[in-house]
């Protein structure tokens, strides 16, 4: 899948939604805690457990792509989110033993 320029690489199924011009992203995550890999960092990974899905949002006129972790399947549940703005060429969600990985490139 690609969105706006960005690769989106998961092994989870993906709902896309368009809102007003940008994409939301819903993906489903089981239950299992995510995992946000980053690279270039002091930090290795930080864990945010018990989610039932993610929310990514993508836009055409802008670099930031906004992450919600979410407790249930509305976003009112969500329990942190956070932004990335960098110029991204891929987004990786994959389901490993125990967890989701969650990786920005």
């Amino acid at each position: 899948m690609n969105y706006f320029g960005i690769a989106i690489e998961t092994s989870l199924e993906v709902r896309p939604i368009e809102r007003e011009g940008d994409m939301d992203l819903f993906i489903l995550t089981q239950g299992y805690p995510v995992h946000l890999m980053l690279e270039n960092s002091d930090f290795s990974r930080i864990q945010f457990p018990s989610s039932r899905a993610l929310l990514l949002r993508l836009s055409p006129i802008t670099t930031k792509v906004t992450c919600h972790v979410l407790r249930d399947v509305d976003l009112f549940s969500s329990f942190a989110n956070f932004e990335v703005d960098k110029q991204l060429k891929s987004i990786v969600i994959k389901q490993r033993d125990g967890y989701i990985a969650l990786m920005f490139k």
